[in-house]
């Protein structure tokens, strides 16, 4: 047995892939839905099986690297492309890609066996494994939510396919086609195999490993802006993204906003129990997400209170909109609570056109207090000038007529 320098650095890709295999999937048993993360680690762990075979080779030579390589880093590449498929697409083209593998391994089984061809065995994986990355960059292609890590993976993808094409054609000119099973671990063709390893390990693992750190932080901060109950936009989230959508109104382009309140709703807390009333509160939700349109904005202001903000969207439409919302909320069954009463909605509702944010609540709060004094279950429009006479009645002055 050979115990010189080259003995340990045969253990470098091995152990480099085995250690992100095992961090991938410890990180995937902490997220067990995210399925991709499952398949980068497995991923791993074969092309650190495959260039384990360098290692091995010390103590049984019918074990060699290019072996190895040939058998374990095409199944490698088929599971890492259909992670980076499934976290951008949600699919992956996994039939496309088995016959890729497929066709990658009869072809270079019969160059290896007929043709006793190295080389051509060679660049025949070299160009399956292409043929799956250009599937990944296809997927990535698509995604239209690019940051700056998935610059990274496309970049890193691009240049993986240059290299594996590349090396073949350049150790062929450096030192001519290699025989089979004459490859010596110090040729151009081996050093450039596994220098090609490592960078791709080392690579992908830290894209891999950003874009899991990334999506986690997301998720994190859509959790801080999310009401945990409804599913909508919280206080906190909805006021930051409200901010902007009202003040780029315009006379040309208003805005309206929806206040909404649950009439008696702790009449149903009390009376039918606080389960009753949280599905009395989804159903709400279920239901402006399901009646407005893709633009607007949705969220649960806090306990029966909700609001919506509709860009590009006139007084007129806005009642429209808050009359449907209105009669669907008052035909809606539910469970727990008799037919004979009814659960309500009152609308306050205020058009916008570049005012601040916290006018145009108030209109619209102005319009809700209108439609609960009114006897409730009702759409009440404010205006400007009702918001005068409420600032006037609030400062004990009379309002005088026609203001």
């Amino acid at each position: 047995m050979r115990l010189d320098s080259s003995y340990i650095l045969s253990t470098i890709n091995p152990v480099v892939g085995l250690l992100f295999a095992l961090t991938f999937y410890l990180i995937w048993r902490q997220q067990p839905d995210r399925r991709h993360i499952l398949h980068w680690a497995v991923a791993f762990f074969l092309g650190s099986l495959g260039f384990s075979f360098e290692f091995l080779s010390y103590f049984d030579p019918m074990f060699r690297l290019s072996d190895g390589v040939n058998i374990f880093v095409p199944i490698c590449v088929l599971l890492l492309v259909r992670g980076v498929c499934l976290r951008y697409t949600g699919i992956a083209p996994t039939r496309l890609l088995i016959l890729i593998l497929g066709v990658t391994y009869l072809t270079a089984s019969w160059i290896n066996f007929v043709h006793q061809n190295a080389f051509g065995r060679g660049l025949t994986i070299s160009i399956g494994i292409v043929a799956m990355l250009t599937a990944a960059t296809a997927a990535m292609l698509k995604y239209r939510a690019r940051d700056r890590i998935d610059f990274g993976i496309l970049v890193a993808l691009l240049a993986a396919s240059v290299l594996l094409l590349g090396r073949p054609v350049l150790s062929f000119f450096i030192e001519g086609a290699p025989e089979k099973g004459l490859i010596e671990d110090t040729s151009f063709w081996a050093v450039s195999m596994k220098v090609a390893g490592l960078y791709s390990l080392l690579v992908f693992a830290i894209l891999f490993m950003l874009r899991i750190a990334a999506d986690l932080f997301a998720e994190l901060n859509q959790q801080s802006v999310t009401d945990s109950l409804s599913g909508l936009l919280n206080r906190r989230g909805f006021f930051a993204a409200a901010e902007t959508l009202a003040r780029e109104a315009t006379p040309a382009l208003p805005i309206s906003v929806l206040l909404l309140d649950i009439d008696h709703f702790k009449h149903v807390n009390d009376n039918y129990g606080h389960q009753i009333g949280d599905r009395v509160i989804r159903t709400m939700a279920d239901l402006m997400q399901s009646s407005a349109p893709e633009a607007a904005m949705l969220g649960r202001l806090g306990g029966e209170e909700f609001a919506i903000f509709l860009p590009n969207t006139g007084s007129m439409a806005a009642l429209a909109f808050a009359g449907a919302l209105r009669t669907s909320m008052h035909l809606q069954h539910h469970v727990g609570i008799p037919s004979t009463h009814p659960v309500t909605v009152s609308i306050g509702v205020a058009e916008g056109t570049g005012e601040d944010l916290e006018l145009l609540l108030h209109l619209a709060d102005i319009g809700l207090y209108m439609a609960k004094n009114s006897g409730r279950d009702q759409v009440q429009m404010a205006n400007t000038e009702m918001l005068v006479r409420d600032r006037r009645q609030r400062s004990g002055k009379p309002v005088r007529a026609g203001r």
